[in-house]
């Protein structure tokens, strides 16, 4: 398919006419990422070199789908594949400084899914640069930004190169500040992002830290608030076990 199909791809990115067209194309790549999974690895530096013009492209629309696109490009050769990402890493990262809104929220999410497949060095290094935005949208009222962020927090938290201090000091105020509340509770989709978030950030920094953050809030007043604190102790006991819970701790819950 590739012999004929990335020429075509290439000429309808690349299209001056219209920035529809080169919209579409780079849906198309997107598109092919997330139907063929691991098997795009043998093109993978093809179609990201095929798209990555897309990051600078005038249109907002064009940008966002480019982004969206290799979120999907480096969700499909996770663990694999960073050496094909190189080109785009500048303009990924000069975009997350310069654009808010849906254009912000899509380059946090390609910076989401590469920082996973670096080596542990760059991964921390990245993590910490990029933590500065996630944090600061932490505030935001828009709903699919907050599921961004959560997520890339939880990628970021699941790298090697990520510390359980760097968490614990400049992660963890701010993420339940923000997130720990009875509205978060109130959105399923947002409710279970969090708690996955959670439970990842608790295999980094201990079931302890956690549980004494939320263990009071098994007493709130808000029904949905108090399942989801259930639910989010009862994954993270399955996850890692009690074995660290002292006395104080279990008489609590």
């Amino acid at each position: 398919w590739h012999s004929y199909l990335l020429p075509f791809l290439k000429a309808v990115c690349k299209s001056k006419k219209s920035w529809q067209a080169r919209h579409t194309g780079i849906k198309i790549v997107q598109q092919i990422a997330i139907l063929m999974g691991c098997a795009i690895l043998p093109h993978l530096r093809s179609l990201v070199e095929i798209i990555e013009h897309g990051l600078i492209d005038e249109q907002q629309k064009v940008r966002t789908i480019t982004a969206l696109a290799l979120s999907a490009l480096a969700e499909a050769a996770t663990p694999y594949g960073i050496e094909s990402f190189d080109s785009v890493l500048k303009p990924l990262w000069k975009g997350i400084r310069q654009h808010r809104g849906k254009g912000l929220a899509a380059f946090l999410k390609a910076i989401g899914y590469l920082i996973p497949l670096m080596d542990k060095d760059y991964a921390s290094y990245y993590t910490k640069e990029v933590m500065i935005i996630v944090i600061r949208e932490f505030q935001s009222p828009d709903e699919e930004m907050k599921k961004i962020v959560l997520k890339v927090v939880k990628q970021c938290c699941a790298t090697e190169g990520v510390t359980a201090d760097y968490i614990k000091t400049d992660i963890l105020p701010p993420f339940f500040r923000h997130f720990w509340n009875q509205r978060m509770a109130m959105d399923r989709r947002n409710s279970s992002q969090l708690i996955e978030t959670t439970v990842e950030i608790a295999n980094k920094v201990g079931v302890v830290v956690i549980m004494n953050r939320i263990v009071d809030d098994l007493k709130d007043e808000s029904e949905p608030y108090r399942k989801m604190v259930i639910e989010t102790i009862e994954k993270i006991l399955v996850a890692q076990g009690a074995d660290t819970i002292d006395i104080r701790l279990e008489e609590q819950l």
